[in-house]
């Protein structure tokens, strides 16, 4: 007759060895689960489950899941220390706003086709022409959250479309945004946003074909009436290109730049959390 061998075995639900009960390496199953244990000593005496049916998972001694399903379109979420859990997937919807255009303008804006009255936030929409989508900043302005400034006419016959994204809160947006200023005119608008942006964090680059490059951070806040920013991290290639302010104008955030010399490009981008 065949040697029988057995490991250590409970048939009690949610049983578990403590340390005392086993040497360590040794296995212990219980056989109401399917799950093994063993103990381990990596300086401090405990024990572990092992195999492929576990209660719970600990990855590298550092991530612990979940023990338990989350609901339906949960996703997972780190709280930066190991640990994961399920939380729910930031909400958001688009609503598309369309104009048939029946004479030269530049200005979209009010009810559309539909009846729907364009309303969005600076830098959640997207713009079409036609089918091909614009560049913001260079092929239009986001004027206000009501409002979209074509730079060329649109003709009679085209088709825009303004396609704007409503999220939940605290779902982090970058834009990157380049313009070439050609005068050295004081606070010329750098960049535009609805007031609900209540902080915007930049990264401004300034380029010049004969006086370099200087790069700086800003962090711009607002009060609903007036904006406050913080200039940092300075640096350039040879002096200082531009000089900031700032304002709120008709409901909108505004960074303004000031070029120390004429035809100067500024690429900027920013993050900005609603």
């Amino acid at each position: 007759m065949a040697t029988v061998i057995q490991f250590k075995r409970s048939s009690t639900q949610s049983d578990v060895p403590v340390i005392s009960d086993l040497s360590l390496g040794e296995l212990a199953v219980n056989t109401y689960h399917g799950r093994f244990y063993t103990e381990k000593n990596d300086g401090s005496a405990a024990i572990v489950e092992v195999g492929s049916n576990p209660s719970t998972l600990t990855i590298n001694d550092a991530i612990t899941f979940p023990t338990s399903d989350g609901t339906n379109g949960q996703i997972l979420e780190t709280n930066g220390s190991g640990t994961l859990s399920f939380t729910n997937a930031p909400s958001f919807q688009q609503n598309v706003f369309e104009y048939s255009i029946t004479s030269n303008t530049t200005v979209i804006s009010g009810t559309d086709d539909n009846s729907a009255t364009l309303s969005y936030t600076a830098g959640l929409e997207a713009v079409f022409l036609n089918g091909i989508r614009l560049v913001a900043g260079d092929d239009y302005t986001q004027t206000n959250s009501s409002t979209i400034t074509l730079t060329a006419n649109a003709v009679n016959g085209d088709i825009v479309q303004v396609v704007a994204i409503t999220q939940s809160a605290n779902l982090v947006q970058g834009q990157r945004t380049s313009v070439a200023l050609t005068a050295t005119t004081a606070d010329q608008v750098l960049s535009s946003n609805g007031v609900a942006n209540k902080a915007i964090k930049y990264v401004i680059t300034a380029t010049h074909a004969t006086a370099g490059t200087h790069a700086a951070e800003v962090l711009l806040i607002n009060d609903g009436s007036n904006a406050y920013f913080v200039q940092y991290g300075d640096a350039f290639s040879d002096a200082s290109m531009f000089t900031l302010s700032s304002d709120v104008n008709s409901g909108n955030m505004r960074l303004l730049v000031t070029p120390i010399n004429t035809n100067t490009s500024f690429d900027t981008f920013q993050i900005r959390m609603s």
